[in-house]
């Protein structure tokens, strides 16, 4: 275990006539750090996909009060809202108290989906692979170790994903 602040590298040199002196020294040193993230899921999931089907509407904001250009509710059961704002501007830098909203429905399309046990650790391998990669910034996957792990339970599958990754650490003082 090395915590900061332990010198790993020092610069003495020990000679027959000059005795115990100082040098420069340089090293380069790498340490095995390991990440980890689990997750569980349920072999029945509910997934929701987008069908193609768009509805636009437009608010306007004029200090507090509101012109809603909406035709009244949205006109899918189940949709996802995309709201984008944007204030408008005299200037280059002075903005005027008025605020347009681009709202977006996709309509949704809900059922359920039942996975085997070989797609679901897939999937979820899968996931935490991405987050891993895209947390550590990991761009040269010969200094990574990876190692799966998976319970599987009546209802679904807890699958915990390990990274070891070679690391170069150190300071010079």
């Amino acid at each position: 275990m090395v915590s900061v602040g332990d010198l790993l590298v020092e610069g003495v040199m020990e000679g027959k006539y000059t005795g115990i002196r100082e040098v420069n020294s340089d090293a380069d040193i790498y340490i095995l750090n390991t990440y980890e993230k689990n997750k569980k899921e349920s072999f029945i999931q509910e997934i929701s996909e987008r069908t193609g089907n768009i509805e636009k509407n437009v608010e306007i904001y004029i200090k507090n009060f509101k012109i809603n250009f909406n035709k009244g509710v949205p006109k899918f059961k189940n949709c996802d809202t995309i709201k984008a704002y944007k204030k408008l501007k005299l200037f280059s830098n002075y903005y005027i108290p008025i605020e347009i909203i681009n709202i977006t429905n996709f309509e949704l399309k809900k059922y359920f989906k039942t996975y085997t046990e070989k797609e679901l650790v897939e999937k979820i391998t899968n996931e935490l692979q991405n987050e891993l990669d895209n947390e550590l910034n990991i761009s040269d996957s010969s200094q990574v170790s990876k190692s799966v792990a998976k319970d599987v339970e009546e209802d679904g599958v807890t699958v915990k994903v390990i990274y070891s990754v070679e690391e170069k650490i150190g300071t010079k003082d």
